[in-house]
């Protein structure tokens, strides 16, 4: 699961050999430090995502869970704008999910 936070963007799956465990991944190492700042951080020079963190699923839940209920932003990607460069990609994204909503709307039509 793709999940874009005020802090920057994880990728949570299922750890491929501990069960109850997730591997949250990320590109930049900043969102796994600021969300779980009391666990290390694993470094893989060779990954597509170069940033994991080996945690109990509960855990990872219970941190989404508490960004999802400190939400009282309504504008996601103005609430993103501290940091301009992840802005900016958020704001591609957006695009990229708009013209699908265009085409899905289209083949409806």
């Amino acid at each position: 699961m793709w999940i874009f936070t005020k802090y920057g963007f994880v990728s949570v799956v299922q750890h491929n050999s501990i069960d109850g465990y997730f591997q949250v991944k990320s590109r930049v190492i900043g969102p796994l430090e600021i969300l779980w700042p009391e666990h290390t951080v694993e470094v893989i020079d060779w990954a597509d995502y170069r940033f994991r963190i080996t945690l109990k699923k509960e855990l990872v839940n219970s941190v989404l869970l508490k960004q999802i209920q400190g939400v009282q932003y309504t504008s996601f990607k103005d609430e993103c704008r501290k940091d301009i460069d992840y802005h900016d990609e958020l704001v591609k994204i957006w695009s990229i999910m708009h013209n699908y909503q265009m085409n899905m709307e289209r083949k409806v039509a």
